[in-house]
């Protein structure tokens, strides 16, 4: 039994360390090019005033570099070239190196270079390139939660930049991310208590991007909690048409 472990273990590994040569290639680019001290250069030129295309911009860089190098190296290279740039906008230094390092983690089921998927398919035996698409497709709520540090710093326990922290910021940001997250999730997976129509799956991503959209006013008006309301709101009528719907398709036994 031990001889016969062995043997598929190492049958198992041969997809995974095509994989990780593959992984060479990309790590010999990176390396041989110099493309992260331009990209980031870049980066820093075009989005010096933006924020948020700032922080695509430092996703992509960070998925890209996370892809042929480990998490902690991609971090520390992204802190160093990028750290500096998050801190000129506003960005609270521990909040920018969790992005950044949050990011470099997400590289990992991120195709075409998801090693953690690649292992996952080697241990189920599974399509590799499937099992990352799907591992990507359940990843992806993932990735809205590093924005949500940045636009709500109260989820790290941390006080906004000239504010303070008090109990109510961190209600409101953990209520308002928790929702926001279970209406991507419910969107995404196309359930709730029961599969949803298209009509509901919309209502549940506008929910989603109205809890999780970084816009806190427009002009001078604050619409922050406007918007939070109105997307949980949208979420608890889908919720509660789908129970309804639910329980009115749901068959009942009547007494003999």
């Amino acid at each position: 039994e031990i001889i016969s472990s062995m043997t598929k273990s190492a049958k198992n590994g041969v997809a995974l360390v095509a994989a990780s040569a593959c992984v060479g290639i990309i790590i010999g680019i990176v390396q041989q090019t110099g493309i992260a001290t331009d990209f980031s250069a870049t980066i820093k030129g075009v989005v010096e005033t933006n924020l948020f295309l700032a922080l695509l911009g430092i996703m992509v860089c960070s998925l890209i570099l996370g892809m042929g190098v480990p998490s902690v190296v991609c971090y520390l290279l992204m802190a160093t070239l990028m750290g500096s740039l998050l801190g000129e906008l506003g960005v609270l230094p521990l909040v920018a190196h969790l992005f950044i390092f949050y990011f470099g983690m997400m590289s990992m089921v991120t195709p075409p270079v998801a090693l953690a998927g690649y292992a996952s398919a080697s241990i189920a035996q599974a399509p590799m390139m499937k099992t990352s698409l799907a591992a990507f497709r359940f990843s992806l709520v993932g990735f809205t939660l590093p924005f949500m540090f940045v636009y709500r710093p109260a989820l790290c326990l941390l006080a906004p930049v000239g504010g303070e922290l008090t109990a109510a910021a961190v209600f409101h940001a953990v209520l308002a991310a928790t929702i926001g997250i279970l209406a991507l999730a419910t969107g995404l997976a196309g359930y709730f208590r029961r599969t949803l129509g298209l009509l509901e799956r919309g209502g549940m991503f506008v929910s989603a991007g109205l809890l999780l959209a970084p816009i806190s006013q427009i002009g001078e008006t604050e619409v922050g909690v406007a918007l939070d309301i109105g997307g949980a709101l949208l979420f608890l009528a889908v919720v509660a048409v789908n129970v309804m719907v639910g329980d009115k398709n749901t068959p009942t036994i009547e007494a003999a």
